[in-house]
C-alpha cells in the first residue's frame, strides 16, 4: 500500500492529510483532520496490537465524523461514513487490511505527525 501524507493551513488551522496511491485505498484519506496527535495516534496503533486476536465481539472500534474501523482476528474493517452520508449505500465494508498493513500506515502517520507539529 503507497500513500503520501501533506499538511494543509488555511486560517492558522493546520491539518494533516493522508493521499492513498491507489484507489482502493480511498477510504484513508478521511484519515485526514486537524486534530491529530502523535499520543492519539499511538492510541489507535495499541488498540489494533492488542485486538489482533480478540473475537469479533471483543473488536476494537474507532469513528471519526467521516470514517469508522473494527479491527479483530480476521483483520481490520473500514466503513467510508462521508459516503453513505452521501447516500452511497454498500453491502460490505469499503477497505479490508492487515493488522500489520494498518499499524505500518499508522506508525508512518505518527511519524509524518511528530516531524511536523
Amino acid at each position: 500500500m503507497k500513500y503520501k501524507f501533506y499538511i494543509e493551513v488555511i486560517e492558522d488551522i493546520v491539518t494533516f492529510g493522508i493521499m492513498p496511491e491507489e484507489e482502493k485505498y480511498n477510504v484513508l484519506f478521511r484519515f485526514g483532520d486537524s486534530g491529530w496527535t502523535p499520543q492519539k495516534i499511538q492510541k489507535l496503533i495499541e488498540g489494533v496490537e492488542h485486538s489482533k486476536n480478540k473475537e469479533p465481539d471483543e473488536s476494537y472500534d474507532w469513528q471519526n465524523e467521516d470514517i469508522f474501523f473494527r479491527s479483530n482476528k480476521y483483520g481490520v474493517f473500514f466503513v467510508d461514513l462521508m459516503k453513505q452520508r452521501a447516500g452511497e449505500k454498500s453491502k460490505k465494508q469499503d477497505l479490508d487490511l492487515e493488522h500489520d498493513v494498518f499499524i505500518k500506515f499508522l506508525q508512518d502517520f505518527k511519524k509524518f505527525v511528530e516531524e511536523n507539529s
